[in-house]
């Protein structure tokens, strides 16, 4: 470092000093000031609280994919394998590679049907073509509360795997009202969305363990993305 940058201010003229400070004043307050950073820094520090609570000894991951793959190493079963929320396809076709059998990929791809959360509002990840995807993978398109009934009606299978990313808490709550009777012990429940953003306490989160308690079940973490908001459960 030059020399001259270690001086103290006492040796810079007064109009430098006064510009310096000035900088060092308006950096400090734009940073004190960004709500959205303040926001995410406050939901970090509450879902590291968490983690220490109900996660301690449950081995992370730094990818949503790689959670995805340990999740579906410990399926059991020949149940069914859905994920609510597509989008692009980018992970039903990463769970469709580890998978012999069908899996039904359920989204509107009309895009979320109200608003999430700051930047995500209503019809957000809407997309204008359906995705391509892999041979084994059925898309059911439509709003889960009209698509769902129908497809359990017609299934015999309770599930094996669920891979939800859908975001939002009423969203949730329409799969876990569908397919509560079909969730027994030893269904894999990978979550997107489950922690680590602002208001997750009222998102995913919430409706499973909403479900949790309306069937009386238990369940136990196997896994979590340290880097960002995804969770993986087994159903006890």
């Amino acid at each position: 470092m030059h020399s001259f940058l270690k001086l103290p201010l006492t040796f810079v003229s007064r109009p430098l000093r006064y510009l310096i400070r000035s900088e060092i004043n308006s950096s400090l307050t734009l940073r004190d000031q960004n709500i959205q950073a303040a926001l995410q820094r406050r939901a970090l520090e509450e879902t590291i609280d968490y983690v220490e609570r109900k996660m301690l000894g449950v081995d992370s991951v730094t990818s949503a994919h790689e959670l995805l793959s340990k999740a579906l190493s410990m399926v059991k079963g020949d149940g069914l394998v859905c994920e609510f929320g597509v989008f692009s396809g980018k992970s039903i076709n990463h769970i469709a590679s580890h998978v012999d059998r069908v899996v039904y990929g359920f989204d509107s791809f009309e895009g979320l049907p109200e608003r999430w959360r700051d930047g995500f509002d209503r019809g957000f990840f809407k997309v204008d073509r359906l995705p391509k995807v892999e041979k084994n993978v059925v898309l059911i398109k439509g709003w889960f509360d009209k698509t769902l009934p129908e497809f359990v009606k017609n299934q015999t299978k309770d599930v094996a795997f669920l891979h939800i990313d859908c975001d939002l808490y009423s969203s949730t709550k329409v799969i876990f009202e569908n397919l509560g009777g079909r969730i027994k012990p030893g269904c894999i429940i990978v979550f997107d969305e489950y922690l680590n953003y602002p208001g997750w306490k009222d998102g995913e989160i919430k409706a499973f363990h909403e479900f949790l308690e309306a069937h009386h079940l238990a369940y136990e973490y196997i896994g979590y993305n340290a880097k960002h908001e995804q969770v993986a459960v087994v159903i006890k």
